[in-house]
């Protein structure tokens, strides 16, 4: 398959291994992202189990067992005017100060106030569309013996659609763990060490300590680890509000400067941890914003890519590189992930001309479909603020 293209690409069969892993069916196995990412990224798409609807006729009380699901990382999403079919970003490269001319003037000359000096732009752009559709049969027969009265009908019918609505947004689900899993092993390829935190080494580091990833959560070691690797994430946050190079990739032109207020950061944290922490710490030593109730969006995951393996991530990430070319990385096992902290630019994810349509009745068989149609898009983006912690 291209990357970088404007083309719109079948998605129908791409990447169902990542739902096996994120539902449970299988373990951690590398996911080979690079050919799904392009400047922001490609679709991908979870698959559909067929729903067959031939169910016994009804003996007794009927228990109709579906319930709404919402994505954990909903917070990526970004509308069609925020992230379109064609989206360009434009940055400024830093410029150094010049020397100031009022106190050396010299006698018979004067400086040049029309002197030129032009800005030094850079623009990265993000192309291209995955589509994927999906549908389902319900046939009269099977209803009819099903079902015998109008109030059972509609509950069914409640039961079949809105399992397929929520096998969508395990869909959309999967494609923003797999964004977010980009993200991660982007990161941890580039190995910018402002961007990089090893909490244990640095912790060891700090305190003269030789704990291991076994030693750290000992009752007599826990505690202090983990309150000041509170400290070190908060402080990271703070940073991030810095007008600054140091924590996003730059291009070869020049250095190009960001700041990431607290309202725009998002926070990305296992679960787990938090709920260690809270038991065996102190309840309030993390709070649920994570640093603070100045940043409002976070996101608590119970894995980042499979059950199996909650705080792993294997992949093969794309990113942007320095020269403005996409770069294809090695494959990136990541381990002991806890967090991640990004600019709401850094990643994201667009459901575009999404359908639900409804086909003629067929006569011959007694049934009609219910296709769904949708257009999906993410999008990661280096050269926005990222940091990325592991216990390690």
């Amino acid at each position: 398959m291209s990357v970088n293209t404007m083309n719109f690409e079948q998605a129908a069969q791409v990447l169902n291994g990542l739902v096996q892993q994120a539902t449970g069916q299988a373990s951690l196995a590398p996911v080979d992202l690079s050919q799904y990412i392009s400047v922001g990224q490609k679709a991908l798409r979870t698959g559909y189990d067929p729903l067959a609807i031939g169910i016994s006729q009804m003996v007794g009380r009927t228990i109709f067992a579906y319930r709404p699901y919402t994505s954990a990382l909903s917070i990526l999403r970004r509308t069609d005017e925020e992230y379109g079919a064609i989206t360009r970003k434009i940055s400024a490269i830093h410029q150094s100060y010049e020397a100031e001319s009022v106190y050396s003037l010299t006698d018979g000359q004067h400086p040049d106030m029309f002197e030129v000096r032009k800005p030094e732009l850079w623009q990265a752009n993000f192309y291209g569309f995955d589509i994927w559709s999906d549908h389902i049969s319900i046939t009269r027969q099977q209803l009819k013996n099903a079902v015998t009265n109008p109030a059972d009908m509609g509950r069914l019918m409640d039961l079949i659609l809105g399992t397929k609505s929520n096998e969508m947004e395990n869909g959309r689900e999967t494609f923003e763990r797999a964004t977010l899993a980009n993200l991660i092993g982007a990161l941890n390829a580039i190995g910018n060490a402002n961007q990089v935190r090893h909490l244990l080494t640095e912790y060891n580091a700090a305190t003269g300590q030789s704990l291991t990833n076994v030693t750290v959560y000992a009752p007599n070691n826990y505690g202090s680890f983990v309150k000041w690797a509170y400290a070190q994430i908060a402080q990271a946050s703070d940073m991030l509000t810095e007008y600054t190079s140091a924590f996003h990739l730059n291009p070869t032109e020049g250095a190009i400067m960001r700041h990431t207020p607290k309202a725009d950061q998002r926070i990305f944290v296992y679960n787990k941890n938090l709920h260690d922490i809270g038991a065996r710490v102190l309840a309030d030593t993390f709070n649920s914003s994570m640093v603070s109730e100045e940043v409002p969006y976070t996101a608590s995951l119970n894995f980042f890519q499979a059950l199996s393996s909650p705080d792993s991530v294997n992949v093969t990430p794309a990113y942007i590189g320095a020269n403005g070319a996409q770069v294809e990385a090695e494959a990136q096992q990541v381990n002991k992930i806890f967090a991640v902290i990004a600019d709401r630019d850094a990643l994201g994810t667009n459901y575009h001309d999404q359908s639900v349509d409804v086909s003629p009745y067929e006569a011959r068989g007694k049934y009609y479909n219910y296709w769904y149609h949708e257009a999906r898009r993410y999008f990661v983006d280096v050269t926005e603020n990222s940091i990325l912690f592991l216990l390690d």
